[in-house]
């Protein structure tokens, strides 16, 4: 098991409706979760898919724990460097996925100048030669908060009894939302496991149509009020296609490298998971027209 990939515990997404009241809650990082493994000092970093990145987090080097093996479960983040003291602390997925996506060492070693990785964990899977997996939540986060103390590179995610009040910050935020944990409940590794549930904090936009892709799969190019703001990848339904398509051939301005722009006269609601640091929605998905199309 230790510094052997393993495929973590997986969490249920649900709707806010659907919070419990009995469980645990903490904020859902907008990174990437990763499984850290500590042998006598020795530190190697896994993805959930088996991928080792040690490599490419100097920052684990200087984890240091009073125990001779650790297995920790957690996130991968990453906080902007370069933002001036008069702006709002924020964490950005692009930036996480900028750390994950740099391999090369004299390229680590200049961005991890600029974009700090850390790394929030929640659990703990072994432990001195033995796994955690049978004891309860609760019970391992205590072991948890015996082995871990707070520095630049690591820290112990905060838990909150009040799940609904949490994930009304995480909107207030504009956070991605919030995971919640059984307290009783063991791990059960490669799986996908209501012990722990995910609830994303979506966020809502009226958008305008403003370019169709024509070669290379569905997209639709989106903005507002005449700023681009992304390309809707995930297609509606064949009825909403259907009723664009009767419309939108009288709206064609030029077509160019694959692509028609048309006058972007057709609104629609869409729903994202956050703006990206560079101001486009993320994972963007069409709900409803706002502009009257017979569907």
């Amino acid at each position: 098991m230790l510094n052997e990939p393993l495929k973590p515990m997986l969490l249920h997404p649900l709707l806010p409706s659907q919070i419990a009241k009995n469980f645990k809650s903490s904020l859902k990082w907008d990174g990437f979760r990763i499984i850290i493994h500590y042998d006598h000092g020795k530190v190697r970093a896994f993805t959930r898919h088996g991928t080792e990145v040690t490599s490419r987090f100097p920052e684990l080097n200087t984890i240091n724990l009073p125990v001779k093996t650790a297995i920790l479960d957690g996130e991968c983040i990453a906080f902007d460097l370069t933002q001036t003291e008069d702006q709002p602390p924020k964490l950005w997925w692009d930036d996480a996925m900028t750390r994950f996506h740099t391999k090369k060492e004299s390229a680590v070693k200049q961005i991890a100048k600029t974009l700090r990785a850390h790394f929030p964990v929640w659990d703990i899977l072994y432990l001195d030669g033995k796994p955690t997996l049978n004891k309860s939540f609760m019970q391992r986060r205590e072991l948890l908060k015996a082995v871990v103390v707070d520095t630049e590179a690591l820290s112990i995610t905060p838990l909150y009894d009040d799940g609904e009040a949490l994930f009304l910050r995480a909107k207030e935020l504009g956070q991605e939302g919030i995971i919640q944990y059984n307290p009783d409940a063991r791990v059960h590794l490669n799986s996908r496991s209501w012990n722990m549930v995910k609830i994303k904090a979506y966020q809502f936009i009226i958008c305008q149509v403003s370019s169709v892709r024509i070669k290379g799969g569905f997209g639709w190019g989106l903005s507002v009020d005449g700023r681009y703001v992304g390309m809707l990848e995930f297609p509606p339904s064949t009825e909403v296609l259907r009723a664009f398509n009767q419309v939108s051939k009288e709206l064609i301005k030029h077509e160019n490298k694959g692509w028609l722009y048309i006058e972007p006269l057709i609104s629609c609601k869409i729903k994202f998971q956050c703006f990206t640091k560079e101001g486009k929605l993320r994972s963007p998905k069409f709900e409803e027209y706002c502009t009257s199309i017979s569907v």
